[in-house]
């Protein structure tokens, strides 16, 4: 068994954003709320997720979040806040990452749903550092 541990990711339409981040649900909306819950999961916008520790650092001091500017700066930049409003991860609790077997059997049942004009990707990824981008150096802007 790996020791990495493990995220599911979905890229979707700007209307399938729309309707999962203002709670007035299409279809797919529900039923991604629905495989996201019946797996003991929550479904966070990266856009969102960014733009709370952006007010989280300022409310508490930005000298305490070391990526603090790159996220910042990724927020703000028109062409990269479109892309992340469009891109999701599965939570648990408050875990960004979990056991390959949670992973697999949420993409499963992602994957049911079936990939198309507004559902574009179900990818998972997992923490080994050789196989994902690392955090940028504190002098870094933008993501």
């Amino acid at each position: 068994m790996s020791d990495w541990l493990y995220q599911v990711r979905i890229r979707v339409s700007e209307r399938l954003s729309e309707s999962l981040r203002s709670g007035r649900h299409t279809d797919l909306a529900n039923n991604l709320d629905s495989i996201s819950n019946d797996h003991g999961m929550s479904l966070v916008c990266t856009f969102d997720a960014f733009k709370g520790y952006c007010d989280e650092a300022e409310e508490n001091g930005v000298e305490e979040y070391a990526l603090y500017d790159w996220t910042k700066a990724t927020i703000e930049n028109p062409e990269k806040k479109a892309k992340h409003l469009k891109s999701f991860a599965f939570y648990k609790g408050f875990e960004q990452v979990y056991e390959k077997e949670l992973a697999l059997s949420l993409e499963e049942k992602l994957l049911d749903l079936g990939l198309g004009e507004d559902l574009l990707e179900v990818k998972v990824i997992d923490s080994n550092p050789a196989n994902n981008p690392q955090p940028p150096s504190f002098n870094q802007q933008g993501g």
